[in-house]
């Protein structure tokens, strides 16, 4: 925790430093490099806030982006151009959100999700399937002149998972054992993968050229055979060669030159992906299944370095900005407008709603409705899919317009909070057990 905080605490000072050395003819990185700190600094204060009281750190960090980039014009009279479309900023964010999926690829043990079984798998495919099909229909009633694929964005952005939030919700339950946990888990981390490809279906470089008539069932073929190839080759690699290639890392150069193997992975994974048009987060999870598929953290044998160990003062300084960047692109006074917030409520309903009923397909002696609500919080998965969306462009313009945008983070916002309460009231209740 002292990394991230001594990262930060240097990046305050760096704009002196930066407005000192400007010379005539460079530029004044001054402003992006506060930016950049006062963002972080934020970012850290909103999680730790909003952890203090019970809830997830993607929370905090979502509202203090909320906070910052709506109060900054009224108080200070600021521009936050800089904050919502400065390319430098979206570049760093977007190596943030990078490296969480590589950790997140790091931490799935493919055995694991073998065990669970068919519970697992069925919940997961309904609470794909359902808010998928679901949002899209209610997109199409609540914006009948959008075109095709601002539903299926929408609905997409429903489909998701964050396993993130329903595990640390468990383990502080000490739930994580129970038949019921290990459902929700299994089931949230099988959700991630398929909504990574559904992902890969509608953020693919065609859909930008084509528009809604890019979703010719031959098209949504190939990228979902593109992604599970690109999928199943990463693990089928890494169970083979993953353990050589972290030992080798390793032992060329201790823990050093293991986190520059990790990411050099996953940043070249990461274009691999979009190469073969997938979104490049596929390829970043891709990499983290290729270096350990078994979700140890990419640990070499009789060595106290972990990969995930190590990149963990990157992503706690990175991934942060992504989701106070989203926070800061939410704006209060467009969502306060009728028919945005008509669509804010409607889409948490489904969102809801559609998780809850995964719940319904699981057997006897399973408390239902905690694996519904361990299904309902949507986090950074469901944030990750609302920026692809508004940034994805189609004739020049958004796939997802930002009061479209601004509807689905509320829609995250209120699932995030709604979640953890509910899973807490239902883990409590005894299973119907025979």
């Amino acid at each position: 925790m002292t990394r991230p905080l001594l990262m930060a605490a240097a990046l305050v000072a760096l704009p002196a430093v930066a407005a000192g050395a400007t010379g005539e003819g460079l530029p004044d990185f001054g402003p992006l490099l506060f930016a950049v700190a006062m963002l972080v600094v934020v970012a850290k204060v909103g999680g730790l806030l909003v952890e203090r009281a019970g809830q997830p750190t993607v929370l905090g960090e979502l509202l203090a982006g909320i906070i910052v980039g709506n109060a900054l014009p009224h108080l200070w009279g600021a521009d936050v151009t800089l904050l919502r479309a400065d390319p430098t900023l979206l570049f760093l964010a977007q190596v943030g959100i990078l490296v969480l999926l590589f950790d997140v690829g790091l931490e799935v043990d493919l055995r694991a999700l073998w065990r669970v079984g068919g519970p697992s798998l069925l919940v997961a495919v309904v609470g794909v399937a359902l808010p998928l099909l679901l949002g899209a229909a209610v997109s199409a009633w609540l914006l009948p002149e959008a075109p095709r694929l601002v539903h299926v964005f929408v609905g997409a952005a429903l489909s998701a998972t964050s396993v993130g939030i329903t595990a640390r919700v468990l383990k502080d339950l000490d739930a994580t054992g129970t038949r019921e946990g290990r459902i929700v888990l299994g089931a949230a981390i099988v959700d991630d993968v398929l909504g990574l490809v559904v992902l890969a279906v509608v953020a693919a470089p065609g859909a930008e050229a084509s528009g809604a008539s890019s979703f010719s069932w031959t098209r949504i073929g190939g990228i979902v055979g593109s992604a599970i190839a690109f999928l199943g080759l990463a693990a089928l690699a890494g169970h083979f060669v993953g353990h050589r290639i972290v030992r080798l890392a390793y032992a060329r150069g201790h823990g050093e030159m293991l986190l520059v193997v990790g990411l050099g992975l996953c940043f070249a994974m990461s274009h691999a992906a979009a190469r073969i048009g997938l979104a490049d987060i596929i390829g970043a999870f891709a990499a983290g299944l290729l270096l350990d598929p078994h979700g140890k953290g990419a640990h070499p044998e009789s060595h106290e370095h972990v990969l995930r160990e190590l990149i963990h003062p990157i992503g706690a300084l990175f991934a942060p900005l992504f989701f106070v960047l989203i926070g800061a692109r939410l704006d209060l006074v467009a969502i306060l407008r009728p028919d945005v917030l008509t669509l804010a409520l409607v889409l948490s309903a489904v969102a809801i709603v559609t998780k809850l009923l995964c719940g319904a397909v699981v057997g006897g002696g399973v408390n239902r409705l905690a694996v519904g609500f361990g299904m309902v919080p949507r986090g950074e998965v469901g944030l990750i899919f609302a920026s692809i969306g508004s940034s994805t462009l189609v004739g020049g313009q958004p796939v997802l317009s930002p009061p479209v945008f601004s509807a689905l983070v509320a829609m995250v916002l209120v699932t995030t909070l709604v979640a953890p309460i509910g899973l807490r009231r239902a883990i409590r209740r005894p299973s119907s057990r025979p």
